[in-house]
């Protein structure tokens, strides 16, 4: 069994598939909650050089008291470069995400990054953003599925195959969500996630053009 990495424990990792570029997007658990593992998480933030945080776990009316005791993050806060939109876990259960999906990905192409994406545990919520973002960059589902499987155990020993299987069969529901019900290995992954922004989500074509420009590592604004 591969040994697990103490920096695992975080779930902070770069989001690198399709077109991405380099040291532009990052997900993480959440860095105001997880005891000992807070500070590494911070160490994290500060080497990717963190600027622009969507927090898809914790409500603004909490965020400035949580966020006290992490310098780093309560700095971005305090510059008005965090967002908090705490989305709901039910699967697929996009569709009342859907305002908090734009107003997310708004707030993206109005700051600068490096960004970071961060829920609780980093996996479901933060997930399905990841996966929709990898997927607007030309991702291959294998891509997507892969790095999904990683945010949730990075050693895939026995134990969590079966909790690994049900996480999986979570994402695969929401992109078919997104897909509108299609069988999403008989279709163009990327189209799909784009026309899902442009029609559900409700973002303009100038931002969708603009969102693929940041995470490309053209910054257009």
């Amino acid at each position: 069994m591969p040994k697990i990495i103490f920096e695992d424990l975080t779930n902070f990792r770069e989001i690198r598939a399709g077109s991405m570029a380099a040291g532009v997007l990052y997900r993480s658990s959440s860095p105001l909650k997880g005891g000992d593992v807070k500070q590494l998480k911070g160490s994290l933030a500060a080497k990717a050089g963190i600027k622009c945080i969507i927090n898809l776990e914790d409500d603004s009316s909490v965020i400035d008291e949580l966020s006290r005791e992490v310098p780093w993050y309560h700095k971005l806060l305090a510059e008005k470069k965090v967002i908090c939109l705490p989305m709901t876990l039910t699967v697929p259960g996009i569709a009342s995400n859907e305002k908090k999906l734009k107003a997310a990905l708004q707030f993206m192409i109005s700051h600068e990054g490096p960004y970071l994406i961060h829920c609780f545990a980093g996996v479901d919520r933060t997930g399905f953003v990841s996966a929709l973002l990898e997927a607007l960059m030309g991702a291959s589902l294998k891509e997507i599925c892969k790095g999904y499987l990683l945010a949730i155990y990075p050693d895939y020993s026995d134990s969590y195959r079966l909790e690994a299987y049900r996480k999986m069969k979570n994402i695969l529901a929401q992109l078919k969500t997104m897909a509108h019900g299609a069988r999403i290995t008989a279709i163009n992954i990327q189209v799909a996630a784009e026309q899902y922004l442009l029609h559900d989500i409700g973002l303009s074509q100038d931002e969708v053009i603009q969102l693929k420009n940041i995470l490309s590592g053209i910054r257009s604004i």
